[in-house]
């Protein structure tokens, strides 16, 4: 049977299947490389269906899909070239020349995207590795790669998890800003998008095998016997391979100098190293003048890579580099921030992405740097290095800018925790007599006029029952009391019986649900990683 478009669409990005992003442009914003589109992203937590891709290509309603699955695996992943204005056939130049099997598109924001597709699902470690790897041999580590994690955190059910979403091409279908781009640069329709993902697509062999490199390089990767490039900072060697940035020479020959040092500590061998390598790197080595001068700062060094500096900074894989024998310490190194997801619980709470994996946080605990190391202690064991508290502020602020938001159920926010308990409380202790008031229970009370029952009961019952019995203890007695005035209760005045007279209690109108669904065993049960605790 012939597969519709959207169809086919919906089979290349394959992602995960019980949430999508959907994304609204609301204007423009000026950036430090251009004017982007602006707009509003927003986190739905329901199933990814092949009516939404048609409205998608039908320019009704724009989606996003998460690339990580939820066993792990990823189908496709991205480079998001965020780049304003950009030069696109030097891009697709620069792919063409290393052989690698990605399809551009241009993207809602007017950059570009390239994707990575495989054939049938793999690890997503092994695609967000690979798309590192294509960027930093690219020059473009400041990129964003999706899927930004390769697992799903261990600190909520993972049900109540996304992950980050990437727009899709082809929103409004042929009349789209959103298309492909093939080797020429020219506009590819939707059907012949899809034809060339299918030509490109990898199986998961091809994906370990692929080496991003220019094709005239790619054999002094085997003339590499001593293992000293496998041992090298993952910048040097894609510099080695792909040449080094016009106007880099020097800062890219110091960290030569500084790597070849540390090879050969005990003699003046490092130096010959270097000259050979400004030749075989420099598109115009430099003279040997300054190659002179150049080592003797590299012999008054303290044998630190320019790390932060171009084009270091540009080809960098620090999570590589620190388990290279010649790379940087662990403790030099700053952890890679990924995506940042907000979900809208009440009060919120946060999953960022670091080095692909995901940590929750509280509010405080991602403002607060000294607590955030601690979060990151007990959750990913390890302890990021200290940073300023204007750096800090500066980071969050970059990672707020494209924050996704998660919407979530009413019963996954505070106030809806609080209404589904109270509801339990009077359900679960609900009695025809008067007097279980006073026993810490509900009385189900029927007006003989017609008019709707209600249920009365004590106040510090209802909220002994949340504190306690549903293990809700950071819950103050002013919110039960401003939950229980939102769902219509009032604070009245009754008569009990002759022994206890008129007592101030709460009367909340009965709240009818279905007895079928409900068991005993739901009302025993705590509420367990309230949202706020």
């Amino acid at each position: 049977m012939t597969k519709s478009l959207e169809e086919k669409f919906m089979h290349v990005f394959s992602g995960l299947d019980r949430a999508y992003g959907i994304y609204e442009i609301t204007g423009h914003k000026n950036t430090a490389t251009g004017v982007k589109k602006n707009g509003r992203g927003k986190t739905l937590q329901e199933p990814l269906t092949v009516e939404l891709w048609q409205q998608h290509l039908s320019g009704e309603v724009s989606i996003g899909v998460i690339p990580l699955k939820d066993d792990e695996t990823c189908k496709w992943g991205c480079i998001d070239i965020d780049e304003y204005p950009i030069d696109v056939n030097n891009i697709i130049k620069t792919v063409e020349s290393m052989g690698l099997p990605v399809v551009p598109c241009a993207s809602k924001s007017g950059g570009l995207h390239l994707f990575l597709f495989t054939k049938d699902p793999v690890p997503a470690i092994k695609f967000k590795n690979k798309l590192e790897d294509i960027a930093a041999a690219m020059g473009r580590t400041g990129d964003e790669i999706f899927p930004k994690q390769y697992q799903w955190s261990t600190q909520v059910p993972k049900e109540r998890q996304t992950g980050n979403w990437l727009n899709m091409p082809y929103f409004s279908g042929e009349d789209t800003t959103r298309y492909g781009i093939n080797a020429k640069g020219d506009s590819l329709t939707p059907e012949e998008f899809i034809t060339l993902v299918e030509k490109k697509a990898m199986t998961e062999t091809a994906l370990d095998e692929l080496v991003p490199a220019k094709k005239s390089k790619r054999k002094l990767i085997a003339k590499d016997t001593d293992n000293v490039w496998s041992e090298a900072p993952p910048c040097l060697v894609h510099m080695k391979l792909n040449g080094v940035p016009e106007g880099c020479r020097n800062n890219a020959l110091f960290s030569y100098g500084v790597f070849f040092k540390k090879v050969h500590p005990e003699t003046e061998e490092w130096k010959d190293k270097l000259m050979e390598v400004n030749k075989e790197v420099c598109s115009k080595p430099l003279p040997h003048g300054e190659m002179t001068a150049l080592i003797q700062s590299v012999e008054k060094s303290d044998y630190k890579y320019q790390c932060s500096q171009p084009p270091l900074v540009d080809f960098c894989q620090s999570g590589v580099c620190i388990t290279r024998r010649f790379g940087i310490d662990a403790a030099e190194r700053e952890p890679v921030y990924g995506g940042l997801r907000k979900y809208l619980t009440d009060p919120p709470l946060w999953h960022l992405d670091m080095d692909g994996q995901t940590i929750v946080l509280e509010t405080k605990q991602l403002h607060n740097f000294s607590m955030f190391q601690q979060r990151c202690m007990e959750v990913l064991n390890t302890c990021p290095p200290d940073r300023k508290k204007i750096d800090w502020v500066a980071q969050l602020n970059t990672l707020l800018q494209d924050v996704q938001e998660v919407d979530m159920p009413s019963d996954m926010t505070k106030s809806g925790l609080l209404e589904e308990s109270i509801i339990d409380f009077c359900v679960s202790t609900e009695s025809i007599s008067r007097l279980a008031i006073m026993s810490g229970g509900a009385y189900r009370f029927e007006d003989t006029n017609g008019a709707k029952p209600q249920w009365w009961f004590r106040g510090r019952d209802v909220v002994k029952y949340i504190q306690e019995y549903k293990s809700m203890k950071t819950v103050r007695e002013a919110e039960i009391f401003d939950e229980l005035k939102k769902m219509g209760a009032n604070n009245l005045a009754k008569w009990i019986d002759k022994s206890v007279g008129n007592k101030n209690i709460w009367v909340l109108e009965v709240i009818e649900i279905d007895n079928s669904q409900v068991t005993a065993e739901q009302f025993k049960k705590p509420i367990e990683d309230s949202a706020w605790e």
